[in-house]
């Protein structure tokens, strides 16, 4: 379909930007409809295998798409003008024992 083609090259042209602007290993992959559509900025940007996700450190950040619709929500209803807490922390040690920063909601 005509919009999915459009938003793989937006997600394309980004991981690419990403790439050159970061200089991070950018990997994509979505699979549709029996389809399998794959970017990679380099060779080495391949998915880990589970057994070096557990042996990289840092320790990758999984983000689920459950967990951007909850920001999406939590952000829609906050209280213009109040300030929000950001917790600041790595999955190995959690927001419990990160240090929480206070930002203004914008």
């Amino acid at each position: 379909n005509e919009n999915f083609k459009k938003k793989w090259s937006t997600l394309e042209k980004n991981g690419l930007n990403i790439h050159q602007t970061y200089d991070a290993e950018v990997y994509i992959c979505i699979r549709r409809r029996g389809e399998k559509y794959e970017f990679k900025s380099t060779e080495k940007a391949l998915p880990l295998s589970d057994k070096e996700k557990n042996e990289s450190f840092p320790l990758p950040v999984l983000v689920t798409a459950a967990d951007v619709a909850d920001e999406r929500t939590d952000l829609k209803f906050s209280t213009s003008g109040n300030d929000l807490e950001l917790c600041v922390g790595s999955p190995s040690t959690g927001p419990e024992q990160s240090s929480p920063i206070g930002i203004e909601e914008i």
